[in-house]
């Protein structure tokens, strides 16, 4: 992809996710997500819609209390990629 701001193809987005290969697949959470656990926003039911590999999901339930995460992707090989 030559234009950083333009959107993978719908192709080459399905082919890709859940491989680790993807430059959204980080392999970590984002700074975002570890800020806002440390200031304790996450509290009771959490949704994370289009969770991928669930980097930040993962962290939130590891670094949180009374927290019920659920994660959800339309891609199949993204939560495959869990049980590698």
């Amino acid at each position: 992809m030559a234009n950083k701001d333009k959107a993978p193809s719908q192709n080459f987005f399905f082919h890709v996710s859940g491989t680790g290969k993807g430059n959204w697949e980080i392999g970590r959470p984002q700074q975002i997500i570890i800020k806002l656990v440390e200031q304790e926003i996450f509290q009771g039911e959490v949704l994370d819609i289009g969770c991928g590999i669930a980097d930040n999901a993962i962290y939130i339930a590891r670094h949180t209390k009374n927290v019920n995460i659920t994660s959800i992707d339309m891609v199949n090989s993204q939560l495959l990629y869990l049980f590698k």
